[in-house]
């Protein structure tokens, strides 16, 4: 066999750009969100605006510097219900830009919620889903106790109270929370998907420089 032969029958090399670097799947974030977001009055495809708070590492190496924008958008909202149905939406982060400038598309999901500037912790469900809270175990009291109360005011059956005592909660009972974060809350992401990242596009642009004066004679 000849050695063209042979080489051809060798299987080729994996080539790896020293230029490049490799953020992958499932690479943790932490940001700070400039934009409030609500389901109540959030829509779908409304931008939310973060920015990297801790500088994203591969082997050893940081690959994305903190302060960097990372965007993205509301999917899903389901405003808050009656009888205590909390409200939900999603957050889709889809773009990070980099220090020169360029953006690069990614796809990240909601993890958690450090610290909410408008007081109290939204749930994030498995999906990345924030969802604001249902009723207190306090409103839940009062809703057990509606049936028994309406029975004995109007003299009537339990089974006929029951009843009743459910149109009547649909009145006592608030609506659920709504899903909702202040701007300049802190919050966890996580990578969807792997990221390739150019390191030359890491490094911020040169700032421009006048060009010097021409001395006067």
């Amino acid at each position: 066999m000849s050695a063209l032969a042979h080489a051809q029958d060798e299987p080729a090399a994996a080539t790896t750009d020293d230029n490049e670097s490799v953020v992958p799947e499932g690479t943790e974030f932490k940001l700070q969100l400039h934009t409030t977001i609500n389901s109540k009055s959030s829509k779908p495809g409304d931008r939310v605006l973060t920015t990297l708070l801790d500088p994203v590492a591969v082997e050893d190496q940081d690959v994305l510097p903190k302060g960097l924008r990372i965007d993205g958008h509301v999917g899903e909202v389901k405003e808050a219900g009656r009888r205590g149905k909390g409200g939900y939406l999603t957050i889709v982060f889809d773009t990070v830009e980099l220090p020169n400038g360029e953006k690069l598309a990614i796809l990240g999901s909601l993890t958690e919620v450090f610290s909410n500037a408008g007081g109290g912790t939204p749930d994030v469900g498995p999906e990345g889903e924030l969802k604001g809270h249902g009723a207190s175990t306090k409103e839940r009291v009062a809703l057990v106790a509606v049936p028994a109360a309406v029975g004995a005011a109007a003299g009537v059956g339990p089974g006929i109270a029951l009843a009743a005592g459910g149109i009547a909660a649909a009145y006592i009972l608030p609506r659920g929370r709504q899903a909702a974060l202040e701007a300049g809350s802190l919050i966890g992401m996580r990578l969807d998907r792997d990221v390739t990242v150019a390191l030359a596009a890491t490094t911020p642009k040169p700032e421009s420089q006048a060009p010097p004066k021409t001395p006067q004679p």
